[in-house]
């Protein structure tokens, strides 16, 4: 097979945008131009749904469906790369991509891009800026630390507002798409002009963002629902929680290396893990609650630790805490609280249960007002209005729990 003139294609989406990145192959090696004629080629897929589809969809696709959207010159940057920026886009949706050197017959791809609302999906840089406004906006007792490093060494952050004896535990996302960090600083933002004197008494301490590496790739434009690390590891099975334990949750093996809940190699073998069990171990919150669910959006459906089933003063603890959270959605009395006993060894919950005793809950999906809108998390397609709309719900349950701990 001859060797190609290009040798690699990688794309990302910011703020609306997609930028393509095209590095020469091998016979453009003695080629030193700054400027080389390139074609580009793009298929709006409107068939990819995120959690159903994963990359191998893209792999069934062919150029020659696509549409040519660009021929001619694009100019060498930073020594590198081309780039090509598409600012033809639309928020949400999914395209596939092409790039052809010059007369090249059979293009590089394809190269699967989505491209997501910023507002909804935070890159690494927003969050910190986030919780960097969080930290100044408050003037009471406060740390913002460090606790630890991302598997590409990225700082994993993390900040205490509030009482730093007495506080509510608040994770983001341990899987790269699900949520936490839209939700929890949004509502600690409010929470920390308009409460207080209840952060006084109760505190906040929030690490957004756990799984920093993927869930900037998603951030970014990849297009399938990640959850492990970049290593592969299960985040949420990798806590020295009966880890030795195998699983077989959704008809995978936690054991397996290439399942997407592996629990990894050893116990704790992740930088993240070690860092979230810095947080937990640093702060000793008095309940934890994880965002799980998908698209940065998370509800009132809250799964502890299946190993806390028949511990009645636990069960009546996680009652205390998770009824004024559901009250932030809705009318409990009427609707019931949904507490179930879900969690995996090896994840948060059962983790916190194991060392502490303390409460501690992932919260998935649970439908509040209109089933059809909400699902649409699940298929990538949160929106900013739906965001926002759950950011109130969080704000009020949060608000509920810390009164109720006064």
């Amino acid at each position: 097979m001859a060797s190609k003139s290009i040798r690699f294609l990688r794309g990302r989406s910011e703020n609306g945008l997609v930028r393509l990145y095209i590095e020469r192959g091998y016979p453009l090696y003695n080629n030193n131009s700054d400027v080389l004629n390139f074609r580009i080629y793009r298929k709006k897929e409107d068939g990819f749904l995120q959690g159903s589809d994963y990359y191998e969809y893209f792999d069934a696709l062919n150029f020659k469906d696509a549409d040519i959207i660009y021929t001619g010159p694009l100019t060498k940057q930073d020594r590198y790369y081309f780039v090509y920026t598409d600012s033809d886009v639309k928020l949400l949706d999914v395209y596939a991509y092409w790039v052809a050197y010059d007369n090249d017959s059979v293009p590089a791809g394809p190269l699967g891009i989505a491209v997501r609302d910023p507002e909804v999906w935070w890159t690494y840089e927003r969050i910190n800026q986030e919780m960097n406004r969080l930290y100044n906006i408050y003037s009471g007792e406060k740390k913002f630390k460090t606790f630890g490093y991302s598997t590409r060494k990225k700082e994993i952050k993390g900040l205490v507002i509030g009482n730093q004896e007495k506080c509510i535990g608040l994770i983001g996302v341990v899987h790269a798409g699900e949520s936490g960090p839209e939700l929890f600083l949004k509502a600690a933002a409010h929470i920390a002009i308009n409460y207080p004197e209840v952060l006084s008494k109760v505190g906040l301490a929030i690490l957004p963002d756990v799984n920093t590496d993927c869930r900037e790739d998603m951030a970014t434009g990849t297009p399938q629902y990640l959850r492990c690390n970049p290593n592969g590891v299960d985040l949420n099975r990798n806590f020295d929680a009966n880890w030795e334990i195998i699983d077989y949750t959704y008809g995978l093996n936690t054991s397996i290396l290439g399942s997407i809940t592996y629990r990894g190699p050893f116990v704790e073998s992740e930088e993240e893990t070690k860092a979230t069990v810095n947080f937990i171990n640093t702060v000793k919150p008095k309940v934890i609650f994880c965002g799980h669910c998908l698209s940065s959006i998370c509800s009132d459906c809250f799964l502890t630790a299946k190993e806390a089933k028949g511990n009645v003063e636990y069960e009546k603890k996680c009652m205390e805490l998770i009824t004024p959270y559901s009250n932030g959605f809705r009318d409990t009395e009427k609707e019931g609280v949904a507490l179930h006993y879900g969690t995996t060894c090896g994840s948060i919950p059962a983790f916190a249960y194991k060392k502490y005793g303390i409460p501690a809950f992932d919260m998935e999906f649970r439908v509040v007002k209109d089933d059809k809108r909400e699902r649409e998390c699940i298929s990538g397609k949160t929106t900013k209005d739906l965001l926002d709309e759950y950011i109130g719900y969080h704000t009020a349950g949060i608000i509920n729990v810390m009164k109720s701990m006064v």
